[in-house]
Order: structure tokens, then C-alpha cells, then sequence
């Protein structure tokens, strides 16, 4: 017996390829112990911690799977995000809902004060529902246990139920169309450039509307309630890391600067007006760490108080990033070192 434990646990242990290297040095650590304990006097202890290795590294390979299977949900080319999902700061859901003949699942989801993302599968009942069909989206708000509504993806033409508006800006893809299954995969990423978002809890995301497209074309829609709890009771609060600044030279003044999972935040205000977007494009707002990596973001926000113009943003850095220092640099204005 205690030979067909060692058999199985050698040829965990041989799958190097696919072991992480901190895995592996753990499982060779444990396998080292197992081998020196006598035999006759160890037998249960040498069966059972066998059994134990090659579980826990199942397990591993399992989620390793599941992970990277996850990250190609969220493939939008936003570092910060990819590394946010690559550390697991991503929710498993696998809630359900059905209505007029489709079975919208929420696979998975990850939330902080600067974005909201999910990844949702729509099982379509009647294949003939995705005929000619190239594209899907939907209409959906996300409300929180309190009754607020955070998100409301939703075309001019429905009235909006929230008071506050958290998001400015959102994109959506189709990250798999299976035509032979009826199974389209729909992801979204909902992003406040004021890192606004509240904590949530016991939140809903509240589908309304399925939407057909071919060449970018409405084709049709198909009204329901597919009602999908976020978090199951749970309360999504990420504490966020904060800057200060080391040196400033410039007109730049910093009003907040913080790194979150998904992204680096940071609202600073310039004095005057500026009516050119372009100063601010991403040709000419750049943030840099002490490496010289340089990071990006896709939109901004401008507000005019008084005489200063403040701007607010999300760049790709994520808080696992574990960035010391940083430079922020507006080509026509300066620049301003910050620091954790």
C-alpha cells in the first residue's frame, strides 16, 4: 500500500511543468520528511500524508486552472486588471436566472472603488434565437442591499432609478459565441475615474434586457428579469494604498493618490482652464514607477472649480503591483514624484 501512495505522489511530483516553483519546493520539502520517518512505526502517518500532497496539489492545479480560465474572461488589455485577476482578487459565483427561454449565469466577478467587472453566460433555450446573430449585450443595473443603485447600463430610453452617478465610463465583449451550444459569454467592466464606487453588499445585478446585433446593427431585444446576487450576503470592501507626495515643482496639486487591486487612482487639480483635452491625452499624461515601466489608462475626467481645472483618472497599476515610487509627468505642466 504504502508503495502505491509513494508511486502517486512521485508522479505529482514529476509534473514540473505545470507546478508553480513555490509548489514545488514545498511538496519536495514534505516528500523529504515522509521518506525519513520510519516505516513500520509511520505506516498511517505516511498513507495519510501522501494522500495529503497529492490532494493539496490537485487542488492547486485545479485552481491554477480555473484561474487562467477566468483570466480569459477579462482579456481588455488592462494590466491592472489582469494582474488583480492573476492574484485572485476575483469572485466564483455561479448564480442562475431563467426567463423567456434564457438562462443567464453569473460565472464570475471582481469589485473595488474604481471598477466593477463580471463575466455572465447566456444559455439560449432556442438556437434560433442566435440566428444571424454576431453579437449579444444587455441591459443591466446593479443595485446594492441598500437600494441604491451603483451601475445602470441602459440605453437613453429607460429612465434611470439611481440619484447618484458612479461610472463614467464602460465596455462590454463577447469573449466566446458558441453557435453549436446556444452559449454566449458576455463580460463588462464598469469604471468610476473618481474611484467612487461604494463597498458592496448584498448586491444584485439586475439584467432587463437581452440585445441582438449583427454588424453592429440592432436586430432585436428580448425583455425579462434575470435577477443575480453578487456576493450572497457578503460585503466587498478593499482597503486601498495610499501616496503622498515627495516632490513637487510644478503647478500639479495633488488631491488623491491611492492604488487599489484593479488600478492606481489619482485626482489632482491644475490652476486655469483648460479647453484642449489633448493636454491630458495619453500622449502627454504619463506615470511612471522608480523602474521606468510607464503605465496607462483609457479616459479621464475634467471638472472646472473656480479657476482650476481638476482631473481625475485610473491608471494600470495594480495595488499587488507593490509600487514604492512613482512619477507623474504632464508634458506641458511638470511633473510630481509621489511615494507609498
Amino acid at each position: 500500500m504504502e508503495d502505491n501512495f509513494e508511486k502517486q505522489l512521485v508522479k505529482v511530483l514529476n509534473r514540473e511543468k505545470e507546478m508553480p516553483s513555490i509548489v514545488r519546493m514545498s511538496l519536495d520539502s514534505t516528500y523529504d520528511r515522509i521518506r525519513a520517518m520510519p516505516k513500520k512505526k509511520n505506516r498511517s502517518v505516511l498513507k495519510i500524508a501522501a494522500a495529503c500532497c497529492i490532494v493539496i496539489a490537485g487542488a492547486l492545479f485545479s485552481n491554477e486552472s480555473v484561474r487562467a480560465g477566468i483570466k480569459t474572461f477579462f482579456d481588455f488589455n488592462d494590466k491592472g486588471i489582469e494582474k488583480a485577476v492573476d492574484k485572485g482578487f476575483i469572485n466564483e459565483n455561479g448564480n442562475s436566472a431563467y426567463d423567456n427561454g434564457i438562462t443567464v449565469t453569473l460565472d464570475s466577478y471582481f469589485a473595488d472603488s474604481n471598477k466593477i467587472g463580471f463575466s455572465i453566460k447566456l444559455k439560449f433555450e432556442d438556437s434560433k434565437m442566435l440566428n444571424g446573430v454576431d453579437k449579444v449585450s444587455l441591459d443591466y443595473r446593479i443595485k446594492n442591499g441598500d437600494g441604491e443603485y451603483v451601475v445602470e447600463s441602459i440605453p437613453d430610453t429607460k429612465h434611470l432609478k439611481g440619484k447618484n452617478q458612479y461610472i463614467s465610463s464602460a465596455i462590454e465583449k463577447n469573449s466566446e459565441f458558441d453557435l453549436k451550444n446556444s452559449e454566449v459569454q458576455y463580460d463588462g467592466i464598469n469604471e468610476s475615474n473618481d474611484g467612487y464606487i461604494p463597498n458592496l453588499e448584498n448586491a444584485v445585478i439586475e439584467v432587463e434586457t437581452v440585445k441582438f446585433f449583427k454588424d453592429n446593427k440592432a436586430l432585436k431585444g428580448i425583455d425579462g428579469t434575470w435577477n443575480l446576487e453578487l456576493n450572497e450576503g457578503k460585503t466587498i470592501s478593499v482597503n486601498s494604498v495610499e501616496y503622498k507626495v515627495k516632490n513637487n515643482a510644478s503647478n500639479i496639486e495633488i488631491l488623491s493618490a491611492k492604488s487599489s487591486p484593479t488600478s492606481f487612482n489619482i485626482t489632482f487639480g491644475v490652476d486655469g482652464k483648460y479647453e484642449d483635452e489633448n493636454t491630458f491625452g495619453e500622449e502627454n499624461m504619463k506615470l511612471i514607477d522608480e523602474s521606468g515601466k510607464e503605465y496607462k489608462f483609457n479616459g479621464y475626467s475634467m471638472d472646472l472649480r473656480g479657476n482650476k481645472t481638476i482631473i481625475s483618472t485610473n491608471f494600470s497599476l495594480s495595488s499587488y503591483d507593490n509600487v514604492g515610487k512613482l512619477k507623474l509627468i504632464i508634458s506641458s505642466i511638470g511633473e510630481v514624484e509621489l511615494e507609498k
